[in-house]
């Protein structure tokens, strides 16, 4: 399985004998999965259904789509007669009582009137010809939004793996340095508390012994490097396996941003510092395509 992005297009089409159908689904990224969905306003009651084809295969993103409906036949009004003749005596009274020229009515401004034609009630058939052109083609709208969003998911896969290489190799170089960051640490911390013991007149191998014990495991990074290492392990075990793994690649890619920093905060070296630099910078990387996975 693949990695999948939030971003995507897709469109689809159905026709039957009742009605013709299209849809559009345009996503983005989000936090959850957010719909939001425009039909006409007489096939409103399809929206839940529509939304639900969506929750079945989407996980995250946020969602906008349009519905458009044409029927095959459209539906005659009905005229009502009675209506139409009260608005011609009321006319006529008018026309009586302000003493104006008589003229006869066009049909088109009776039928403009309210109440002057109603709709006929649309036979059952039609309206489930409608429901099912809508979630065939919502069906193959969303199919094309899913191959959209998976190849777009394929080019984020193969940028997260280069930027996991890229911290693998600085982590790499780290764990060369341990050897000598550590020597250098421990000859600096001797100095100190050399010092310190000196200034309050104290010379006791045994004190100076755990004073350097204690302060040269603050300062040790093996275990970051370590946790490091594993965390980019199952980055990379999780990005080749795919699917909606988006919020979990996000909290290691977190995890890896707070051992990155407690490793930078523990080592006054300097060629160590601009390694773990350049390693926050990769890590924002990762964050920024992060927020398009799934």
């Amino acid at each position: 399985m693949n990695l999948f992005s939030m971003t995507g297009y897709g469109r689809g089409r159905c026709e039957n004998r009742h009605a013709t159908a299209s849809v559009e689904l345009r996503s983005v990224n989000g936090k959850g999965l957010n719909t939001k969905l425009r039909l006409p306003h007489d096939r409103l009651e399809l929206e839940s259904k529509v939304e639900a084809e969506l929750r079945k295969v989407l996980e995250r993103g946020s969602v906008t789509g349009q519905v458009r409906v044409r029927l095959m036949e459209q539906p005659v009004a009905e005229l009502d007669l009675k209506v139409l003749r009260g608005y011609i005596k009321a006319w006529r009274k008018a026309e009586k009582e302000l003493k104006l020229k008589r003229a006869e009515p066009s049909m088109a401004e009776l039928l403009a009137l309210p109440g002057a034609q109603h709709g006929t009630e649309e036979a059952p058939a039609i309206t489930k010809g409608v429901a099912q052109a809508v979630l065939t083609a919502t069906q193959e709208a969303l199919k094309a939004l899913l191959t959209s969003r998976e190849e777009e998911g394929k080019q984020l896969a193969k940028e997260m793996q280069r930027l996991i290489k890229s911290l693998a190799v600085s982590i790499k170089k780290i764990d060369k340095m341990v050897p000598k960051v550590r020597a250098a640490q421990e000859a600096r911390l001797t100095e100190r508390v050399s010092k310190a013991l000196d200034s309050i007149e104290r010379s006791e191998p045994i004190d100076l012994a755990r004073e350097l014990v204690v302060l040269a495991e603050r300062a040790d990074i093996q275990e970051e490097i370590a946790r490091l290492d594993i965390h980019l392990q199952r980055l990379a075990e999780k990005v080749k396996a795919g699917g909606p793994v988006g919020r979990e690649l996000e909290f290691l890619v977190q995890e890896c941003h707070r051992e990155i920093t407690t490793l930078g905060n523990k080592s006054s070296d300097q060629n160590l510092s601009e390694l773990v630099v350049a390693m926050k910078m990769v890590v924002q990387q990762m964050k920024e395509q992060l927020a398009n996975v799934e």
